[in-house]
Parts: structure tokens; sequence; C-alpha cells
């Protein structure tokens, strides 16, 4: 690959910047608009600076099978100051229900919409609280563009990112669905659950919970012989 000194590589970035320039040589100006997919930085950037603002809502029900289900809700808000706040709700009935605010910084990166969280104001012990400073996550750009989408089938990996949780490797759809033709980012599916089967909540994450300790131990007891397993990877 060609070197340039700092005084050619000057002279070429202005050139890029600068729209009357770009217009003597369409090729290289569509090279560059292609190569640093400029259409949707541009995009996001126009539809964010139409109001000042523009909000993406996420939700979904998922059955893990009979009547347990997972529902979850995420709205986003992107401002064009560069900064966001995002509110998610999660929950399994009446077993588990979680919820968490976040603000932060995004930035157009490629087709992904990336942000970063920074730290939120003081809240009480009554009103929802903010995620950590520094979690990362990326949503595609063309979803953000959406305004609203829908994914009862498989769940995001970006949801676990927002939500900061590990994302899982293995990628299973349910049994009850195909693959979403929601623009997103991969997915991971939610596998089918015997009827008779009971999940806690383990760092964030839903696991079922095992036959023998289902059997054998009160349900107060589930969450923390679970969690020991899991520790020592025997489950």
């Amino acid at each position: 690959m060609v070197q340039l000194d700092d005084v050619v590589l000057a002279r070429v970035l202005a050139f890029n910047q600068e729209p009357k320039a770009r217009v003597c040589c369409r090729a290289w100006d569509t090279l560059v608009y292609e190569c640093l997919q400029l259409e949707h930085r541009i995009g996001f950037h126009k539809e964010v600076h139409k109001t000042g603002s523009h909000a993406h809502h996420h939700h979904a029900v998922r059955s893990m099978g009979g009547d347990f289900e997972e529902c979850v809700a995420y709205q986003f808000e992107f401002h064009s100051s560069g900064k966001f706040t995002v509110q998610w709700n999660r929950s399994f009935g009446q077993w588990s229900a979680a919820n968490e605010r976040q603000v932060g910084r995004w930035a157009v990166d490629g087709n992904m919409l990336r942000c970063v969280t920074e730290e939120g104001p003081p809240t009480s012990a009554t009103e929802v609280m903010y995620a950590p400073a520094g979690r990362c996550f990326a949503l595609p750009v063309a979803l953000a563009l959406s305004g609203r989408s829908v994914a009862d089938d498989v769940a995001h990996s970006w949801e676990f990112e927002v939500r900061g949780s590990p994302v899982p490797e293995i990628a299973v759809f349910s049994e009850a669905e195909g693959p979403s033709d929601q623009p997103g980012a991969p997915a991971v599916g939610i596998g089918a659950a015997a009827e008779d089967a009971r999940f806690v909540e383990i760092d964030g994450e839903l696991r079922e919970v095992a036959a023998d300790i289902r059997d054998r131990y009160p349900e107060e007891d589930w969450a923390r012989l679970m969690g020991c397993r899991i520790r020592w990877g025997l489950c």
C-alpha cells in the first residue's frame, strides 16, 4: 500500500471534504461515498436534525413454552447533540421483572449506530436506576431509522448488549417462528421449554431450573443452587 506523507494526505482529505471539489471526479466521489458508507451517516444525521431528536421503539413478546413468555420493550431517543437516552423493561409474567434507564453518546460507524453510556443523575430508591458508565452497544442504522420494530421470534444480539448481559454464542430459532425480517443485528433464538419448566434469573439471564433441584428443594433455594452449578460449569 502506498504511504502518503502528511502534506499529500492533508490535500486528499481536503478534497474529500469539499463538495465542489468532489464533483470534478464522480468516480472518486462514488468510491469515497461507498467505502465510508456515508449513506448511513448522512441519512441518520438528516433524520436527527429534522426535529432535534429521533425516537425508536422496539418490543417483543416471546413464547418460552407453555404459558411462559418473555416481554421486552426498549425506548431509544437520539438527540442532535450526540446524546441519547434509553429505557428498557423486561418481564417474565409474575416470575421476574427488570428495568433500567441509560444516558450516553452515540456516533454512526459504517452501517452501525454505536452507543456508550455515561454516568446518570442520582436517583432515589423509588426511581428506575441508571446503567453504569462505559456500557457499549451497537444498533443497525436501518433499524434505528425505522422508528418502530418488533421481534417476537428472536432476540437480537444488541438486546443483550443494551442490558449488559453476555451475548449467547449459539443461535437457535424458536420452533414456532422463523427468522425475523426486521433490519437488525445477528439474532439469538429462544428455544421452546417443557410445559412444566421453571426458571430463575441469574446474572441478568433467565435459566431453566434443573429437574432434580426443582423436585427436591423449595423454590426460594432454586436461584442459589442453580447459580452454584453454573459457576462450577455443571450445566
